[in-house]
């Protein structure tokens, strides 16, 4: 048994979670990651994909809210429009999610697994 976090999408479907991590790197400038169940094991409902924003970043982009509280319109249009297009280019049933960094830390510390490593600056 190993300690090393895997993938539980399979082939080839990791290959174009991989491929859309990079599209999502291309538009935002920052690594989508992988979480939730899909990350440790085999046995998934979807397929969550987080992308981390810096604090100031996601400040920018959407106005604060109240504690507990999900962020404006744009941020709810986003995450739905970006998981309906994650579904398409993937064939995942896809939970994106555009989340605060401080936000994330405190309230999600589970495994999270960067997408779109591969070929990345030309690698």
């Amino acid at each position: 048994m190993t300690d090393q976090p895997m993938n539980g999408v399979g082939m080839p479907a990791a290959l174009h979670l991989d491929a859309f991590g990079r599209e999502i790197d291309a538009a935002f400038g920052h690594l989508p990651y992988l979480v939730g169940s899909a990350s440790i094991g085999k046995t998934w409902r979807d397929v969550d994909v987080r992308l981390i924003l810096p604090d100031d970043e996601f400040d920018a982009l959407f106005p604060p809210v109240e504690p507990g509280q999900f962020p404006d319109g744009l941020w709810s249009l986003l995450c739905a429009a970006i998981s309906e297009l994650a579904r398409q280019r993937t064939g995942l049933p896809v939970d994106f999610q555009i989340q605060r960094q401080s936000d994330a830390n405190e309230r999600f510390p589970g495994v999270r697994q960067a997408l779109g490593l591969h070929d990345r600056n030309g690698q």
